[in-house]
This record gives C-alpha cells, structure tokens and sequence, in this order.
C-alpha cells in the first residue's frame, strides 16, 4: 500500500490538474490517463483523484475552456485514491421557453445529428440520448420542450434518471427559431451630489423575454476610478471631488446600461457665518415693505441657523420706545419679514435694521430712512 501510495502522490505532484465542480464551485487536483477507446468523436479521459475529493458520478467538471461529465465512480481498491471514467460535452441545452438556461450535455451520436449539405439525416426510430448531470437544472427539463443545438431543433420525448445522471431522449422537431429579446434594467441612485467617503450601490437585473436570467454575468465599472470605485456586487465608494457615472455590462449578450452623472464634492472649508437682508433705503410710512433674508455658511445657503431681527437708532432725542412701538417687524416664516412703519410722525426719521444671531455673534445692519408717498 506504501507503494501504491507513493506512485499516486508523485504523479500527483508531478502532473496535477485543478478542477472545478459546476455545482458547487469545489475545487480538487487530479490528473489524467487518455481513453484508447478508438472512437475519434469521444473525448474520454480517466481521471485519478484523493479519495477525500468532491467527486460524484454525473457530475459536470470545468477543465480549462471544456466541461467534462463523470461516467463512473470505481468502487474503491485502495484508501489512497479513487478513479472516474469523464467524458468532454459537445451540446448545450437552452429551451426555447429559457427554464434551463446553459446546461452541457454529452451526446454520443452527434455525427449523426448534424446538418451536412442541408441533406436530411435519418436516425434509428429518430431518436438520439444524450446525458447530463442529475441537478436542480436537469430536474427543471420537461417532456416536449424545444432547443437549438447542432443547427436543428429538438424535441425532448423522454427524461429519466439513474445514478447521478440525466439521460434525455431527444426526437428532431420541424426547425424553429426562438425570438429573444434581452433587458438589462439598472437600479436608481438614492443620490447624484455626495461627498468623499460616502457609499451607495446600485444593482442590475437581466432579463430574457420578460423571463429574469438569474446566472446572467454582470460586470460594474466607474467612468473615473480615481472619483469612486465600485466592486463586483454593485457596491460603490466615493474616493475624491470629480464627476462620475457607472455603468452594469451583461457579457454574455454586451448590453450595457449607466448611471446618470454623480457630482462628488467635499464640504467647503470656510464655515464662516453671515446673514443676507435684502436692501431698502427708504421706506414710506403706512406703506409695509416686504424683504427676503436668509443666513450663509461657508457661502452656501443654510436655513438651520436662525435669524431674529430688531431695530436701533431711531434719530429722536426724546419719547424713544413711543417711535419705536410704530415700527413693527412680522416673521412670515418663509425667510422673508414683513416691515411697516406707521404714522406721518415717523416721516423723515431713520433707524436701523438690524439682522443677527447671538450663537454665531452676527449681523447684518442697514439704515433706513422713512419717507412720504405723497
């Protein structure tokens, strides 16, 4: 056994594979003997594996750019490793109604399947079968559905099930032609005007016929990596001021569908307070005056700061607070005042208006001077 043992671990390590189980995405090492089975069409191989490796009969295997399915499972001689009969798939089943989408399958009479100088082939009974791995894919298969393979349409007649493998009798059908009509619909952004290190994703969903395509591949990209990164679920990451868009690809049909256009800006620097007032140098008397305000942050507009307003230096030199009761100020609670002025008492007199919050110790002051209409 020692022997034995050693043989399978150097050849191992010498000629070893990485394979891929479709099903599952397990990964195992094994390496390979050529079939001489004499039959130019089939592409057999023996595969030597651990014995502790993910291998099942029927199972699909990626190889490089070929899926091969397992034929066998030899009973075991030995603790040390176990051996497969595979085989390299030639057909590829989708239904014209798309409830299976891309299953590989082998089918041994293929030379006979196929269309050669538009010459009609016959077939015994005309029927060929052809195998596939005993999964939740092969399982959706259903008797009388229709795919293109080999340049003809095919009818399915008969499905059973022995062992880990799919085997599916197919009849030719009178040539049809599916129509498909491909989709890409991209999600919305919550927002197109954030800030470096804020994060978002979006997400995109193929559809075939109306029908989702859930193993469709979709690639995301930015338009300016340097602006914002998003990674391989649509999860995105804004990096530095700029613009940017992106944009979710289908490979498998190149339909392509893209963001509008995100402004990333930082906060600005200057978080300087002022206040805005619009400006009136003269006001009539019994006449209000209606005036917009607002307070500024750093250059922009903010309206969580509070703004209160009062009046000063009304030029009288005696009976102050009986002036300044004829000058009435009104919040409209919509960033404008309203200012009226009353009596033919206060005509030529001035005051200021002044505009200011206590926190931020700002104001902004202007002088009025009330006139007569007339």
């Amino acid at each position: 056994m020692n022997i034995l043992n050693d043989i399978f671990r150097q050849s191992m390590q010498r000629e070893h594979k990485m394979i891929t189980v479709q099903e599952t995405g397990e990964q195992f090492k094994c390496f390979f003997r050529k079939s001489n089975d004499n039959i130019n069409r089939r592409d057999t191989m023996t595969m030597f594996y651990d014995v502790d490796a993910p291998v099942e009969v029927g199972a699909l295997l990626l190889y490089g750019d070929n899926t091969y399915l397992t034929l066998n499972k030899e009973t075991a001689e030995n603790d040390v490793y176990f051996k497969s009969a595979i085989i390299r798939t030639n057909g590829v089943i989708n239904t014209h109604s798309l409830s299976v989408v891309g299953l590989p399958f082998y089918g041994d009479n293929v030379n006979n399947a196929t269309v050669t100088n538009t010459t009609n082939f016959n077939l015994i009974d005309g029927n060929i079968e052809v195998m596939t791995e005993d999964n939740d894919v092969s399982r959706a298969l259903k008797v009388d559905d229709l795919f293109n393979e080999w340049g003809r349409t095919w009818k399915i007649s008969n499905l059973f099930y022995i062992d880990g493998i799919c085997h599916i009798v197919l009849e030719v059908n009178a040539n049809v032609t599916p129509k498909y009509n491909y989709n890409l619909v991209l999600s919305t952004l919550t927002s197109f005007n954030v800030a470096p290190e804020d994060t978002a994703s979006i997400s995109a969903t193929a559809y075939c016929n109306e029908t989702e395509m859930t193993k469709a591949s979709i690639v995301y990209s930015s338009s300016n990596n340097e602006v914002a990164t998003i990674d391989s679920n649509g999860n995105i990451s804004y990096l530095a001021d700029g613009e940017v868009y992106f944009t979710a690809t289908w490979q498998e049909q190149n339909i392509s569908q893209s963001t509008g256009t995100v402004t990333v800006a930082s906060a600005p620097t200057d978080d300087s307070v002022s206040i805005y007032v619009e400006r009136l140098e003269e006001i009539c008397y019994d006449f209000p005056e209606t005036l917009h305000y607002y307070a500024i942050r750093g250059s922009v507009r903010d309206d969580t700061i509070p703004v209160s307003f009062k009046i000063e230096n009304i030029n009288v030199t005696n009976n102050y607070n009986t002036y300044l009761k004829k000058i009435t100020i009104t919040d409209n609670g919509d960033n404008t005042i309203e200012l009226s002025v009353s009596g033919s008492v206060m005509r030529s007199k001035t005051f200021d208006l002044v505009a200011y919050n206590e926190e931020y110790e700002v104001e902004n002051r202007q002088n009025i001077k009330v006139v007569s209409l007339f």
